[in-house]
């Protein structure tokens, strides 16, 4: 069995929630052969994590750099006026539209295709392929008023989303993405083309975590990608074998978005709770604890506000910040709230952490203070470690809490304040909550229990493996191409 498991911007060069859970999955499914898919945007190309024997291979794609090709001119022009504009137009009319799935999944395997054989550098910064965007753009009202600035920006980002696509990876029995982006994309080609059995594991929304990135956007870019993250959300759903989510809440905008119910199945995240238990003796009376990567999303200013006023209360209080910093503009702004609110002595940034379940052991509170979150492992694994968490209501964090900790309102410091000093100032309530936590998490998370679950949905995709054959879509000639030397595909093997 092949299966390739596809990761953008996250396991193994970052840490995080999703990190974790695949991780866990590979070591865990040690009979099984994984290949990694990873798509990563920054420069620190570092694995943070000791690869399992069983990766063969992590095939890497740089966003933003370019792969050359000895393109042949005529041969080059022909595919960019035939193959490559028309099947470009195709998918940009399904993502602006709505249409026909199968004629945009047409589309990107033809994409696909042309990307390996041309490179998709090459084929986007043709001046013809500037022409088309510039004639496709003005035909739509709404979008001709996007600035110069602004359409580049979109060019060039639409590229930097299709750039997966120009691996060829060969053929794999089964694909699991995280993600239900671009990215995913891949899946539909090995379903079409090879006959692939696709999963898709979404942690968080895409389509919604993506609205949030806009905010703040022109008017005509603004709707532009607010509707191409919807449609490519749908597009995968709509091919998916398996859509597996970690909440409820998660899959009440599944079918939203047009997901089947049929198809979609819950299996929570899970922690190794051999790992994440109490330990005696490390807890500080007044330290609050959060785990969380410093980013928007995370809000933690909202943590860093509410700390303000927990401080009026109880002046010995610190409050300890670990994770990674994923957006340098954030933490600027989060150390100058810092400043601003006279914190220096009380909120401490501590980075990342390779043994997060020390930390959570030094809180009395573990503090998970989002705006938006799926169904978020740091705050199973505070509970695996028996304290109380005191955590916003957004995605399927109520799932994971039960009645083992206390729910406040995102994006409100005083809640925040209130349900952290509620912990801190009754001893009796913390323990009961911690005690709770941790039996709550023996009962439904247990890593083992997981991991089961998506063992038995392997193995009913493979069991069921190969009897339709291979969907006819009269794509034409498959390539036989392998990626090119001078590319960006890095094989590693542990």
């Amino acid at each position: 069995m092949k299966i390739l498991l596809i990761l953008p911007g996250t396991y193994p060069y970052r840490v995080g929630g999703v990190s974790t859970w695949a991780h866990n999955l590979i070591s865990n499914l040690s009979d099984h052969k994984f290949d990694i898919l990873a798509v990563a945007d920054g420069i620190d190309l570092t694995p943070k994590f000791a690869i399992p024997p069983n990766v063969e291979r992590i095939y890497l794609v740089k966003v933003g750099s370019s792969n050359s090709r000895n393109n042949h001119p005529h041969e080059f022009m022909r595919d960019l006026r035939r193959g490559f504009i028309p099947s470009l137009r195709l998918l940009l009319d399904y993502l602006l539209e709505g249409g026909s799935c199968k004629l945009a999944a047409k589309a990107v395997c033809r994409l696909q295709r042309l990307f390996v054989k041309h490179g998709e550098e090459t084929l986007f910064r043709s001046g013809e392929t500037w022409s088309f965007f510039k004639r496709y753009f003005s035909g739509k009202d709404w979008l001709g008023n996007m600035t110069i600035r602004e359409l580049n920006h979109t060019i060039r980002l639409l590229r930097d989303l299709l750039k997966p696509l120009e691996i060829d990876l060969g053929r794999y029995d089964i694909v699991h993405s995280a993600l239900a982006g671009f990215s995913g994309l891949i899946g539909i080609v090995q379903k079409l083309e090879h006959g692939a059995s696709y999963i898709l594991t979404e942690h968080a929304i895409y389509y919604k975590e993506r609205i949030y990135d806009l905010i703040g956007r022109g008017g005509p870019y603004r709707r532009f990608w607010s509707i191409v993250f919807r449609r490519i959300s749908e597009l995968n759903y709509h091919w998916a074998d398996r859509i597996i989510t970690v909440s409820k809440s998660n899959m009440r905008w599944q079918k939203e978005l047009g997901a089947d119910e049929e198809k979609i199945r819950i299996i929570p995240n899970g922690v190794d709770v051999d790992r994440f238990k109490p330990i005696s003796g490390k807890t500080d009376r007044w330290s609050v604890v959060s785990i969380t990567r410093i980013d928007p999303l995370k809000d933690i200013i909202n943590l860093i506000e509410a700390m303000s006023y927990v401080v009026d209360e109880i002046p010995e209080v610190r409050c300890y910040i670990y994770g990674p910093v994923t957006d340098h503009r954030y933490m600027d702004h989060c150390e100058a709230r810092v400043s601003d609110l006279g914190l220096k002595d009380h909120v401490k940034f501590m980075g990342y952490i390779s043994n997060p379940e020390l930390a959570y052991n030094r809180g009395w509170v573990v503090v998970q203070p989002s705006m938006s979150e799926g169904a978020p492992i740091a705050v199973i694994e505070a509970m695996a470690c028996g304290k109380p968490v005191v955590a916003t209501d957004v995605g399927g964090v109520s799932e994971i809490l039960g009645d083992a900790g206390i729910l406040v309102p995102p994006r409100n410091p005083r809640a925040l304040a209130r349900g952290i000093l509620k912990v801190l100032s009754d001893e009796e309530l913390a323990r009961e909550l911690g005690l709770r936590a941790r039996m709550r998490v023996l009962r439904r998370f247990p890593m083992s229990r997981i991991v089961g679950e998506y063992r038995e949905i392997y193995r009913e995709l493979i069991r069921g493996h190969g009897m339709e054959g291979k969907i006819g879509l009269d794509l034409g000639a498959r390539s036989c191409l392998k990626p090119h030397s001078g590319s960006d595909l890095s094989l590693y093997r542990s």
